[in-house]
């Protein structure tokens, strides 16, 4: 009788984790295949700054001293990652033209060099990384056929009009948004244009540009063709893929995942950007650790989102997000005493070399993908359910890593 009862619970053990393996195979592949980090790697990803109000040089300074009041345990300051905008409009030739036809004013500027050398600064300083946005933040076709519209006119009223104020549909670059559902562009649209923001790039920063940030990540496969033609190296995502707004002007996300370190059909590496640090609305200091926390645990990074408007405006507001950020540091930084700052250029560069700073043991690697199934909660539910999770435990108890060898010095 006790053979039998064994023999029926290894059955259902073996038939249940088949079954589970089968119904998630994408989500293990991934699991395995995402490196494993042997430190905690904390990046700011800063969207928006750029086309603007010349008040941006003075918010850019400020973050700039913050981020610098900090150095992690080989002496790099955290770096904010800047998410360039190249260009907008002349809103003051538009209003002089009747806004009969859409005039663009880019980041080289004379207006605009107080801006631009701000971002000079704190790259300079070690603590801003220069990454491409976008041309401007929005398509100019899309939004001169909704010229007439009450609140673009209103939008153009602003000598630097902001683009976070635009309509959210307005925003995504590489669709036609105009109306909605929105309609996608030729591919020869998006060759042309992903190459003239590349060459403006370089125009502007003197280097071609080695990080894109899809706006509102949104963004296609030939976006990406274009960017690789141009010399993009690394494409930032949400880990999902959208291409397309719906009726609601909502995003539509395709089955398309990604992970970290994964390589691009043409040969960049993604990263994925997933966790906030938005103190304008409400994501501050202690969510921000948490999401760190979580990420240390599953040995990915910590790339957190953090956009430009939290930094500009109100005084109360603005020295509120400064504070918030000197205090996420500090909490850290006292958290994780191996806690490695760096740019998301130099993470990708980490993946591609798998260089010191990622791990090769199998054992380890094999206790992280645990954790990162463990993560899942569905799958984690039917672990426990189908009895699968009692080998992931104890094969989880048995490959804990010890302390890594040391991960060196970052290139």
């Amino acid at each position: 009788m006790t053979i039998v009862v064994i023999t029926v619970l290894l059955a259902w053990l073996f038939a249940g984790s088949a079954l589970l393996a089968l119904a998630y195979r994408r989500t293990l592949f991934a699991a395995w295949r995402e490196p494993v980090l042997r430190a905690p790697i904390l990046i700011f990803e800063s969207d928006d700054w750029g086309y603007g109000p010349l008040s941006q040089m003075q918010a850019l300074d400020r973050l700039a001293d913050v981020l610098a009041r900090f150095r992690d345990a080989g002496g790099r300051h955290p770096v904010a990652a800047l998410g360039v905008i190249l260009a907008g409009p002349d809103a003051q030739r538009m209003r002089l033209e009747h806004c009969h036809v859409y005039r663009s004013v880019a980041l080289d500027d004379a207006r605009l060099q107080p801006v631009r050398e701000a971002m000079l600064r704190g790259k300079a300083r070690g603590v801003f990384a220069l990454q491409l946005h976008g041309m401007q933040h929005f398509r100019p076709e899309s939004l001169m056929r909704r010229i007439d519209d009450a609140p673009i006119r209103d939008w153009l009223a602003a000598d630097w009009p902001k683009t976070e104020d635009l309509p959210s549909a307005l925003q995504s670059r590489w669709i036609d948004a105009s109306k909605l559902p929105s309609a996608a562009l030729s591919e020869d649209e998006v060759l042309a244009s992903t190459g003239d923001e590349a060459q403006a790039f370089a125009r502007v920063f003197g280097a071609t540009p080695e990080v894109a940030v899809p706006t509102t990540f949104v963004w296609t496969g030939a976006v990406e063709r274009g960017w690789a033609r141009a010399g993009v190296r690394v494409v930032v995502t949400p880990g999902v893929r959208n291409q397309s707004r719906d009726a609601k002007g909502d995003v539509v996300a395709t089955a398309t995942r990604f992970f970290n370190g994964e390589r691009a059909p043409e040969d960049a590496i993604y990263v994925v950007r997933d966790a906030y640090f938005e103190p304008s609305l409400g994501h501050a200091s202690e969510g921000a650790l948490a999401a760190l926390r979580a990420k240390a645990l599953t040995a990915r990074p910590a790339l957190l989102e953090m956009h430009r408007f939290n930094f500009l405006g109100d005084a109360a507001k603005t020295q509120h997000a400064l504070d918030e950020l000197a205090r996420l540091l500090q909490a850290a930084l006292s958290a994780f005493p191996r806690l490695r700052f760096m740019s998301t250029a130099e993470l990708a560069q980490q993946y591609r070399l798998r260089s010191v700073l990622i791990e090769s043991r199998v054992t380890a690697r094999l206790h992280f993908f645990i954790r990162r199934l463990a993560a899942v909660s569905r799958l984690r539910k039917l672990a426990w359910a189908t009895g699968a999770a009692l080998p992931a435990w104890l094969a989880y108890v048995l490959t804990r890593p010890g302390e890594p060898p040391a991960a060196g010095s970052v290139a």
